[in-house]
């Protein structure tokens, strides 16, 4: 019997225990989209939206902070050289040493980059606004660059109509009017470079993630420097960089904390520099004379507590709104412009129910491990440090806060705009997405165009602002400052006295609002000077020597020039034979200005005239002793001794 042959198995090879992403093809680049121009030409729409948006802010000047940042920073206008100082003190160090004010310095505003910047354009092209302001628009569109390509190429690729989500998001983006403030305003460079640096390392990093490049790594690394260099957002990337990692479907699962770690050696190297260069941040002395109203220093400096935190989520629920719907915008929203709020507000409560919304999405988002989670944790880590929750700001809300934010919001809203037309035929949703991106760019394009007119100059931006917020103390106090420099001018001497009468309604208003504000103190001082009413002038004045902020520069530099209207007023009531009521204004050009020997010696000659000779004496020795050279005092004196020997 012939024996069965058996053929032996071979046994199967061992297979890798491979994890697949959830989706592994790059499907948001490969399917066909809505916009069937290539990416070169959608980068040169998006850019080219941004330039003629921005173009016309060249024309513009200085406003706002402008000047204590710029033209009025001694680090800055030293050029290069002023580098060091930039870089080893407070941003608005300068400013603060020069209104005597330098305990104020809280060690808060450590953000040198954008300084260091206005330092190196002054080298090369002094005080240069239109150049500045070029900068700032090229700084933008860089932004906008860096937004596509992060979203189309990393954060969205892996989702079904991706690149078309990150245009109209990044359209969504460029011609928001909520961002003119940051454009517009020169000081806002800070903001554009740290969201600019942001990006890039976001980019960079993934990239690393993807290739394993060494070099993309230390990119990475250098740009999040930079951007914490920048402004505080960067702190939020200790956040919101795992996270990133933990969802992007092209990264290994269990490199989470691996690829976070060198970053967070670059914030520990960051607070090093920093805590050693301004200090740990903490609030003012309370015995400090504080050169801003109480309001610029805790906008919630009036309310209770349950007020205080009420407001906050007020304030974040406004967020949504001006995101939504921005109009009107307005520099300041400082109290009362936002009034303070109560738990009994059901504004206060429809905000909480929306951002617990919103968390409830994002968690969600997380658990299926969805990349829409980091743009919406992107929106609220943002905005959460900036809601005075964490820190106090100095500000209850600011339009400039919202700009990191809005680019969760938008990356969030645009893919929702396609998910609602996702069952149409392709000709339909073309149809649509343009129509819709076409009104809006035009919408909001216009607003922005015309918003950027009103950021020329201060005059321009208050005097429009008072109308939006009629009820802020810092616009009505720059709005009525704005009247008085307009009513000085020669060519509009018929108007004057309207502009100051309109100023004055400004400032008692801003008073009314923040009595602890002395600039409003100051610049009604101004008014009643230029209105001649010289005993009003003094009395504002006076409030802010001896009781408000003790030598004041503004005022320190205007006693001299009430005490010269005094003296003048002395001379022409002298010269109506009323040499009392003379004697009278010139003492009160003396308390003005003690140190000036005119002034004494117009006093003695007054005394001489009334035979009040020992009071004449004391004038003209006063004179002398200020003046060892004071010829007509020294003929006074003289007279006097002659006068005695007959």
């Amino acid at each position: 019997m012939a024996k069965k042959k058996y053929k032996a198995e071979r046994p199967s090879p061992p297979r890798a225990n491979v994890r697949r992403a959830v989706i592994a093809n790059p499907i948001g680049l490969t399917q066909p989209g809505v916009f069937s121009f290539t990416p070169q030409v959608k980068y040169t729409i998006l850019l080219l939206i941004g330039f003629l948006l921005y173009v016309n802010t060249l024309q513009n000047q200085y406003a706002l902070d402008d000047g204590g940042v710029i033209t009025t920073n001694l680090y800055v206008q030293k050029g290069i050289s002023g580098i060091k100082d930039i870089l080893t003190n407070d941003a608005f160090g300068s400013y603060l040493q020069q209104m005597g004010a330098s305990q104020q310095l809280s060690g808060g505003r450590y953000r040198p980059l954008s300084i260091v910047l206005f330092a190196i354009e002054h080298s090369f092209f002094g005080d240069s606004p239109a150049l500045q302001h070029a900068v700032n628009l090229i700084l933008f569109l860089a932004t906008i660059f860096a937004m596509y390509y992060f979203l189309r190429n990393y954060l969205l690729k892996y989702l079904p109509s991706g690149d078309d989500i990150a245009f109209i998001a990044t359209l969504l983006f460029a011609i928001h009017p909520i961002h003119t403030e940051v454009v517009a305003n020169i000081k806002s460079s800070d903001e554009l470079l740290s969201l600019l640096f942001i990006l890039g390392t976001f980019i960079f990093g993934l990239k690393y993630v993807e290739e394993k490049k060494k070099k993309d790594l230390y990119g990475s690394l250098l740009l999040y420097f930079l951007a914490l260099l920048s402004k505080e957002y960067g702190i939020t990337l200790m956040a919101l960089l795992p996270m990133l990692f933990y969802l992007y479907p092209g990264s290994a699962k269990g490199k989470t904390i691996s690829h976070t770690l060198p970053y967070m050696a670059v914030v520990l190297l960051y607070l090093i520099i920093r805590f050693s260069a301004v200090g740990i941040p903490h609030p003012p002395p309370k015995n400090v004379v504080l050169i801003n109203n109480q309001l610029r220093v805790d906008p919630y400096y009036f309310a209770t507590h349950a007020q205080k935190v009420a407001t906050e989520w007020y304030s974040l629920g406004k967020y949504i709104v001006l995101l939504l719907f921005p109009y009107p915008l307005c520099s300041d929203y400082s109290y009362a412009q936002i009034p303070y709020h109560n738990f009994t507000d059901v504004s206060v409560w429809l905000s909480i129910f929306a951002y617990i919304a919103i968390v409830i999405y994002g968690i969600n988002a997380w658990r299926k491990k969805s990349i829409l989670a980091f743009p919406v944790f992107f929106y609220l880590f943002n905005l959460f440090l900036v809601s005075n929750f964490p820190i106090n700001v100095g500000a209850m809300l600011g339009e400039r806060f919202a700009y990191h934010s809005s680019l969760g919001f938008v990356v969030i809203l645009a893919y929702y705009i396609f998910h609602f037309i996702r069952k149409m035929e392709m000709k339909v949703k073309k149809v649509v997405i343009i129509s819709l991106a076409s009104v809006l760019t035009l919408l909001c394009g216009a607003e922005v165009i015309m918003r950027n007119t009103d950021w020329k100059n201060n005059d321009t931006l208050f005097l429009t602002d008072i109308k939006n917020a009629p009820n802020s103390a810092f616009v009505n106090s720059n709005a009525a400052a704005c009247m008085i420099n307009m009513a000085v001018v020669p060519a509009n001497a018929k108007r004057a006295k309207g502009l100051l009468d309109s100023s004055l309604v400004c400032l008692y208003k801003a008073i009314a609002v923040d009595p602890t504000f002395p600039d409003p103190y100051i610049n009604l001082g101004l008014t009643y000077f230029h209105l001649g009413q010289l005993d009003s002038a003094k009395r504002y004045w006076d409030i802010i020597q001896y009781r408000l902020y003790p030598n004041h520069p503004s005022v320190l530099r205007f006693m001299p020039m009430l005490a010269r209207s005094y003296l003048e007023k002395a001379k022409m009531l002298g010269g109506e034979g009323k040499p009392l009521d003379a004697i009278a204004n010139m003492k009160l050009a003396i308390t003005e200005d003690s140190k000036n020997p005119e002034l004494w010696y117009n006093l003695g000659g007054a005394f001489y005239t009334i035979k009040q000779f020992d009071s004449a004496r004391m004038a003209w020795t006063t004179a002398v002793q200020l003046k060892p050279d004071y010829t007509e005092a020294q003929n006074g004196l003289r007279a006097l001794a002659a006068q005695q020997g007959k």
